[in-house]
């Protein structure tokens, strides 16, 4: 075990190339699909504590020590110190950690709509000594304090409001980001993040108020055609309705979305007053 894990280090710190995920796969075949916990370090010394190596958001940590690189380096490249930090859809702590490893003084507000996957996430926090975060257990919506069905998968990064990878259910209360923010007095938001698989518009419709003042300056969202047809959104509305409230649309490398060619799946809405 001992020399695997090793081993596992050491592929990690290898350069990333096309490929490294499925060699690593198959190099290390032992450790994928497994049902069991798994804890270890990965890049930016952070430490995790994963649910299985079923879902693919555990197993490239595990493997490439890191999960989606990309989007970690333009996060890291663009959000300052003592910023305010909203993460909707946080998952196990996959995006947020590398960032508030690097930077320290951030205010990290969490929204993870899974009971289950929300422990990992505090165990995570927890387990590299983060101080300034708050992790909310609600499902973030354009309806206040209402009970949603959500479908909880045992692949933690496929959770929805739709019964797209399992039709199993639990009910978990609502919470719109207006209202947050009037309780907690939160008066603007540097960064948004928001990965709801395909409900990105909902999130959006329930912070009509700080996105009409131009409280939220930067917005990362995921946009996956197919996800917004599973949730039975228009394609493309959840862009339509940000570029409504005066947001620009770029892709991650900063070119304008209308002119990329729209391979990337997250979207940089920016706020120009």
């Amino acid at each position: 075990m001992l020399q695997t894990e090793k081993l596992l280090s050491y592929y990690r710190s290898l350069p990333w190339f096309r490929g490294k995920l499925r060699i690593g796969k198959l190099v290390f075949k032992r450790w994928v699909d497994l049902d069991n916990e798994i804890f270890f370090k990965a890049h930016y010394n952070v430490k995790y504590k994963i649910p299985n190596t079923k879902e693919n958001v555990g197993l490239e940590l595990l493997i490439n020590g890191i999960y989606e690189k990309e989007i970690i380096d333009f996060l890291l490249k663009n959000i300052k110190s003592n910023c305010v930090f909203f993460d909707v859809g946080a998952n196990i702590g996959a995006i947020g950690l590398p960032i508030l490893k690097q930077r320290k003084s951030i205010q990290y507000i969490a929204f993870e709509a899974s009971p289950w996957v929300a422990d990992y996430l505090k165990y995570n926090l927890q387990q590299n000594d983060i101080k300034n975060y708050e992790v909310i257990n609600r499902i973030v919506h354009h309806n206040n304090n209402e009970k949603l069905r959500f479908y909880q998968s045992e692949l933690y990064g496929k959770s929805s409001l739709a019964p797209t990878y399992t039709h199993k259910f639990i009910e978990i209360n609502s919470i719109t980001l207006d209202n947050y923010c009037i309780e907690r007095g939160i008066q603007s938001i540097d960064w948004l993040k928001v990965d709801v698989q395909g409900f990105e518009l909902d999130v959006f419709k329930g912070a009509q108020r700080m996105l009409g003042g131009k409280k939220v300056k930067n917005i990362l969202f995921e946009y996956e055609p197919w996800a917004e047809d599973q949730a039975k959104i228009a394609i493309g509305e959840a862009q339509r309705y940000i570029s409504g409230f005066g947001y620009q649309l770029f892709d991650i490398h900063g070119k304008n979305w209308s002119n990329s060619n729209n391979t990337d799946t997250m979207i940089w809405a920016k706020a120009f007053v």
